[in-house]
This record gives structure tokens, sequence and C-alpha cells, in this order.
């Protein structure tokens, strides 16, 4: 059997997520996932120790009662799975499921309570989702995804691949939450940062007051072992206020191997819940924290009170140095502890800075490093990392203020730090060295002068120096020479694209044209994307790239295990990245940090695929099934991507169709549901009005035979059709005949309206049927559009896993290396069109600033102004 992938695992997961989107909001469905996913988990292992048990107890001679008895003993498993809670019972629920579901995860933390209390039970499937509980058939569905999910260790590619498959649900669930995120997930390229900074050791004992979902425990066992240190030696603890949170996090430790972790739940000011065996608060090597910002507390309620050598204000949500001195007094004396804070409490008078002033004079305020804006979960407000160290706190006579405030990537919700704004940060912590518009040692002097005051920008201005602006050159026109030295970076990297871009005066050496080839600001972008420098440049690059590529492929080739040992994924990724910051030293395109960070990036979105290789060989499995199709089934990709984009502007029209404002200008026949619906019920209304006159029309022609008996012949009144479809010409020579006859209007009346009305109300039916028709067509086609593209969609996975059969481990290998390498050639091809846009950037702010002179401005001025007193006097109004 194939082994189970990330990629497969978590496309399997946002399955069953899609089975309750539509029922609740992400935030409030998040439990039922990890609930099913842990119950599944414990079931799965469950059985595998169990087969395993009973074969090695029948080897021994055990059968019958006796084995049914050893098989029963809750010691022999992980976690001991009652019937109640094993899967083959949960699979073949078909009634009250909710009731079932509860029952299972209840009979599951009882019969484990060691390592369960309280971390399922309050998970309640029939809880009401605004009037109503989920469905019996939602649930089946829901459980439906997971049985196709096998979750025994052997079934996994690699060891840890539930636990990274978890964390890939946490973040999803982050995401989908927004500002509720922040109660259980911080992102983790801080979190790593903090890590990184803290710098754990194997051994050390580590601990997060405001645990959260337990991702700074998580990563910090990951960092030692990224370092090549052992982490199973570990103590790991944490705290978490909120039960649903904290019973996430147990489940997240749990699901990473880690059940000994200590997780607590309790507010941590009110009541630490980590105490030693006299009874005393446990002390700590490393401390890590992301506490709520600005909260209030009840300085009553808090035990320890010894913790708090300055009492903040109990109201005014001033609690965050509260943290802090906990997070102190919980700190070893040679420990460190880094926490994430708002800047008030860097600036803010008071008590807050009485605190400032404690921690600076101990000598534990070892760094202040300011953070981007918007990185955090439902806030925007800017935040920092205080970094106290009690190390040599004694000898302690500065403090370093790091403003890494303006290096991060955007993103549409929040922003990202970067691999290199992470290695930049840790860096110059570790070098503690001033770095000019960035980093500064200050001596806590400096600090006293301003009175405590730790507001970054005090000590670290970041700020762009203002734009210069030569009033010579906006008047007379060209470019100062000084503005365009001032990019020699660029020109030192791109040789001749400084000539390409600027033109020499001869007779004014302090100035430069733009060259000819610039007619328009346009031009710049594709001047520099297709210089002879720039291209030669890059091509370079790339080829030393690929150089190093080859000279490190037989490392990576090597992870696939050899005589039963697999390499070290995380061995492999600090051999890489030192290895291609000394191969590329000497050149300038990129720096150091962009090098390292861009290597560092790279393995760890490669993680999951080099664990697995690791762990399990160069399986065809790995190579994702689009890379599969495309290139053994190209139609068929070709047929699908036509169909998606059909169905994409089919919905695209639906959803037009039903704003406000809609107006069909291209004829397509879509129409807003109101008009549909309009339709219709004009379409009735008339059909029953037709009907209704030709009822009455027919009876009347019959009243019309009795009353002209003799007088004219009776088929003249027959008046053909159905009720729905009559005859109107009949109705013509009816009302015709029936004058000519002298016939009273009473009769004739009924069948001259339909006569004379009818037509109208048909052709407005049949124009509504035409509308209605066409606007079904295309319903009609979005629906079979989408049952076209499950059923191929179920016909891919066939063809891929056929496919796949056919692909040996050498061929996999080959194909997968390939992979790799195209993914290290866009990672470093990104970063070198950031910088070829950053040239494009400084030119075209240069040519905005200078292209048009003033006197070209007032020329244009006075030519608009002359034309227009040309109109108000042709027009006579001066």
């Amino acid at each position: 059997m194939a082994k189970l992938t990330l990629a497969q695992l978590t496309s399997v997961l946002f399955k069953a997520c899609d089975e309750l989107r539509g029922n609740m909001e992400a935030s409030e469905y998040k439990e039922y996932i990890f609930g099913v996913l842990f119950l599944k988990r414990c079931s799965d292992l469950f059985d595998q120790q169990r087969e395993s048990l009973a074969a090695n107890l029948r080897q021994r001679g055990l059968d019958g009662e006796r084995l049914t008895e050893a098989l029963g003993s809750r010691d022999q498993y992980t976690f001991f799975v009652p019937p109640e809670a094993r899967w083959n019972t949960i699979r073949h629920l078909k009634e009250d499921i909710g009731n079932g579901l509860n029952r299972a995860l209840g009979e599951l933390e009882r019969h484990n309570k060691d390592l369960l209390e309280d971390v399922l039970e309050h998970i309640n499937f029939n809880r009401k989702i605004g009037q109503r509980t989920l469905s019996d058939d939602t649930l089946v569905g829901f459980i439906q995804v997971f049985e196709s999910i096998p979750l025994r260790d052997e079934n996994f590619e690699f060891p840890d691949l539930l636990g990274a498959a978890y964390e890939y649900l946490i973040k999803f669930f982050a995401d989908s939450a927004g500002k509720k995120a922040g109660e259980f997930y911080t992102p983790a390229d801080v979190v790593r940062t903090m890590v990184e900074i803290v710098d754990p050791k194997p051994g050390m004992s580590i601990y997060d007051p405001t645990a959260g979902s337990g991702g700074m425990l998580i990563q910090s066992r990951d960092y030692i072992r990224d370092n090549g240190g052992d982490p199973q030696n570990l103590t790991l603890a944490g705290q978490e206020s909120i039960g649903t949170t904290w019973s996430i996090c147990r489940m997240n430790m749990i699901l990473h191997d880690i059940p000994s972790a200590d997780i607590r739940q309790e507010d941590t000011l009110a009541k630490p819940q980590h105490r030693d065996a006299n009874g005393e608060l446990t002390r700590y090597d490393r401390v890590l924290a992301n506490p709520p910002f600005s909260q209030n507390y009840n300085a009553k309620a808090a035990e320890f009170p010894g913790r708090f050598s300055v009492w903040m204000p109990e109201k005014g949500k001033k609690a965050d140095l509260m943290f802090v001195q906990h997070m102190l007094a919980v700190l070893k004396n040679n420990g460190r502890m880094a926490t994430i804070m708002p800047h008030g409490v860097l600036f803010r008078g008071g008590e807050e800075k009485e605190a400032r002033k404690l921690f600076i004079e101990r000598g534990w305020l070892d760094a202040v490093i300011g953070l981007p804006p918007s990185l955090f979960y439902g806030t925007g407000i800017p935040a920092c990392i205080l970094m106290m160290n009690k190390e040599h706190a004694a000898e302690r006579k500065d403090v370093l203020f790091v403003n890494a405030d303006r290096e991060y990537r955007e993103g549409k919700a929040q922003n990202f730090l970067r691999p290199e704004d992470m290695a930049k940060i840790v860096d110059v912590y570790r070098k503690r060295a001033d770095a000019p518009g960035y980093a500064r040692v200050v001596p806590i002097e400096e600090i006293a002068a301003e009175d405590y005051n730790c507001n970054i920008r005090r000590y670290v201005d970041n700020a762009p120096p203002p734009e210069p602006q030569d009033v010579r050159a906006h008047i007379h026109g060209g470019v100062p020479t000084k503005e365009i030295a001032a990019l020699e970076t660029y020109w030192s990297n791109y040789p001749g694209l400084r000539e390409a871009c600027f033109a020499p005066r001869a007779a004014d050496p302090a100035y430069f044209d733009f060259a000819p080839e610039i007619a328009s600001r346009r031009d710049i972008a594709a001047l520099a994307r297709g210089h002879h420098g720039v291209v030669t440049a890059h091509a370079g690059f790339m080829q030393r790239l690929e150089e190093w590529w080859r000279c490190n492929l037989p490392a990576v080739a090597q992870l696939a295990p050899s005589q039963g040992q697999g390499g070290n994924v995380y061995a492999l990724r600090r051999a890489l990245v030192a290895d291609i910051s000394a191969a590329f030293a000497d050149q300038k395109l990129l720096n150091d940090f962009q090098i390292r960070g861009a290597m560092a990036r790279y393995v760890d979105e490669l993680k999951a695929d080099l664990k697995s290789v690791a762990a399990s060989g160069w399986g065809a499995e790995l190579i994702p099934a689009d890379e599969l199709l495309q290139s053994q089934f190209p139609e068929l990709v070709e047929e699908l991507a036509s169909k998606r984009a059909r169905l994409e502007e089919l919905q695209a029209l639906f959803a037009a169709g039903d704003d406000e404002d809609f107006e069909d200008d291209e004829d397509s026949g879509v129409m807003p549901g109101s008009e549909v619906k309009r339709l219709k019920e004009e379409a009735k209304t008339l059909a029953a009005q037709l009907k209704a006159m030709t009822k009455e029309a027919k009876a009347a022609a019959a009243d019309l035979v009795t009353a002209l008996a003799g007088r004219a012949h009776s088929g003249a009144f027959k008046l053909g059709g159905s009720l729905g479809e009559p005859d109107f010409e009949a109705a013509k020579r009816i009302v015709g005949v029936a004058e000519k006859a002298g016939a009273d209007e009473l009769f004739v009346a009924p069948v001259r309206k339909l006569a004379e009305e009818g037509p109208a109300a048909a052709g407005l039916m049949a124009s509504i049927a035409s509308r209605l028709k066409r606007h079904k067509a295309l319903e009609d086609e979005a629906k079979a559009l989408k049952a076209e593209l499950r059923a191929a969609e179920k016909k891919q996975e066939e063809l891929v896993a056929q496919a796949r059969a056919k692909i040996t481990p050498d061929e996999a290998r080959d194909v997968l290396l390939e992979r790799f390498r195209r993914k290290l050639v866009e990672t470093y091809r990104a970063y070198l069109d950031a910088d070829r846009r950053s040239v494009t950037l400084a030119v075209e702010n240069l040519h905005a600033k200078y292209a048009v002179t003033v006197r070209e401005i007032e020329t244009a001025r006075d030519r608009a102004a002359a034309e227009l007193g040309g109109y108000l006097k042709a027009l006579g109004y001066v």
C-alpha cells in the first residue's frame, strides 16, 4: 500500500472542512475536525498495536480467553480505545450520530485520564448552530471523509506527518477565524524568530505561560533538532486559560509525539499551575510567550504575589508587564526569555515606567526589537519583542534596540517576516553591534537620561532620508549627477545600464538627460528587463546556481534510506544554507541574508517531501498529481482547464446577474434570480388569463351557434386549439361572421376579447419562455459542467494512480530531483526579479521628478488657458 503524503492528508482533511463549511464558521467547527482526527488516530494506532500484540502473544502460545484477557490490558497501549470509540463502531453510525460521536470522545477520555482528562469530553456534536444542530446526513458525510484516511504509523511517509498536518489545520483555522485567531495562534515566522533569539539547547526546560495551540514549544523542539541536538530530553511546559484552546494544544502535543509536555489550564496571572516539590513556582531555562495584549486582571486573585515587584493598574488594560514579571519570576538565574508586547509598554509612564526602570537597572532587559505592522491576527497595532536575559545581568550596561519594522513582505490580510528578515534580526541580536538605521547598542545612562522611555525610534530612527529635490533641475531640466551616483550599487551590478538610461550633458557635467530610448516612464521597465547588463548578470548568477546544485545534488540524492538508515533532513538544511552562503559570498546581486534566507525558505517549503524521502525513499506518490497529468495526459488537462474556465465564466455571470445594477450588455441570456422569479410568475399569470379568455370565448361560440341557428352555418363558430393555445384566426373569423349575422354583443364580446388581446398575451408568453429558456440553458450547462468535472476528477485520480504504479523508484528520484532543481531556480529567480524591479522603481522615481520641467508645465498651462479663453470667447461668455 502506498504511503500517505502530507499533501494527500491535508487534502482529505480540507474535504472534511468542506463538509461542515456551509453549516458554520471555521471558528465553530475546528473542534469537530480536531476531535475526530484525534479519535481516528487513536483508534487506528490502537488497532495497530493490538494486532502486533496479538501476533506476539500467539507466538508465545496464548490463545482463547487468555489471549482476549491479555489484549484487554490497558497498559499495553499508547491509548486504550474502548469499543464505543473504535472506528469500526463510528463508521457504522447512521442515526443519532451526534450522540454517538460525543459518547466515543467521552469514553476515549475516561479510559485515558492520565493523558486526556478534560481534553475531549467538552466537544459537543449536538451543539446548536443558530436554530439547528448538524444533521445525521452531514455527519455521515463528515465521517466518510475520515474513513478514507489511514492513520497507522506504517501509513505515514515520515514519522511526524500527522503533527505537520495538524499544524496545517491550525494555520487554516487561524486564517479563517480572523480576529479570534489571536487567541490560539502566533504566526510561525514570528515564533521561529523568537526561538532562534533565545537559542534553546538540548536538556533545557522551556515554558510558555500563554501557550495557545503550543506553537512556541513545538518550534523550540524543532529548532534543537534542526541544529543537530537531541530534543528527547527537553522539558516542555505551558499554561492556557481558554479551555478549547488548551484542548487543541494538548492534542497538538500528542500528535507531535510530545505526550510528556505539561500543559495546564488556568489563568496564569491569577493561578500559575507549575510548581516544584516544595510548592514554589517551577523555574525554567527558557521562557517564550505571546500574551494577550492590553487586558485587565484581578490583583486580589493573584497567587504568589511575590512575582510582582511593580503592580500595574488593575483597570485600563495594563496587564502586559504583569505577564513579563511573571515570566521573569519563573526564569532561572542564567535563563533567557522573549515575549511579544504592544509598543505602549515601551513609553507609557506611571507603573509601567517603574517596571522598565527595574528591568534595566537589574540588567535583565537585553534587547527591544520592533516588528513590522500587521503581523498578528486580529490587530494591526505595532508590536515588539522584549528580550530578557538573566545571564551576566549584573555586568550588563546597555540595551540593544532593533528597528525592524520596515522589512517584511506584504500580504492581503496580514504581513509576514521573510526568511531574510528573520535571519537579519537574529544575526544582529547575536552580534550585538550597531547597524545604521537598523540597530544600536544604547548605554543604560542614555536610557536613564530619557527617563527610561524605550520608544525604539528615540534610539534607532529608520525613517528614510528626505527625497532630494534639485531646484535647478526642476526649472531647467536634467537629472542631477549626484542622485544618479546614489544608485551606484545597481550600476556596478548591471554594467552599461546607467549609460542606457542616461545621456551626459557635454556642457554641464553636473546633470544628465534621459536617454532617447526613454520617451516615457513606461519605457523604463522594458529597458531594464531586456538590458544586456541585467540579463547577463542574472544569467551568470543562475549559471552559478546550477553549478552549485550539481555539486550538492549527491547530498540531496543520498537522503533516501540505505541499509535501513535514512538521511537527516535537518543536517542537510544546515549544510545547504552554510554552503550556499560561502559559495555566493563574493557576489553583490543579493546580500547574505537573502542568500541564506532564500535557501532556508526553499528547504522549509520542501521539508515534507524531504522527510518522506529520508523515511521512505524516492516514492512516486511524492510526484504532484498535476505534474503527472501534465506530462502523461496533457489532453485531459487541457479539457479540464477549458471546462473549469467555462464554469467559472458562467458562475461569474450568475454572480454578476444578482448585482443590483446588472445590465446584460453582452446579451448572454443570464438574468438576476429575482427577474427569473418575476418572469415565471408573470408567465403563470398570463397563461391563466389566456386560458380563462379561451374558455369564455369557447362558451360564447357555443352560445352563438344556438342564438344564430338558421342564420349562419354552425361550423363557422368552431374555435380551434386548446385552452392554452387557442386559434386566434378562428376567433377573428367568428367575430366577423357573428357581426354580419347580427349576433348579440353579449355573445360576441368574449370572442372579440380573445381575438384582440390574446395574440399579445401569447406573444409575451413566448418572449418570456424564450428568455427563461436561454437562462435555464446556462444553468443546465453549469450543472452539466459540474457533473463532468466531478467525473473527470475521479477519472483523473484513477489515471494518476495508474501512472504512479508504472514509475520505478529510480524514475521517481529523477523526476523529483528535477522538481527540486526547478523549485530552487524559481526561488532565487524571484529575488533577482525583485532586484530588477528595485532599480526600475529608482529610475522611474527620477523620471517622475525631473522628466518634465517647471517651464514646460507653465507653457502647457498657458497654452491650455489660452485655448480655454478662445472657447469661452467663441461661446460669448467673455
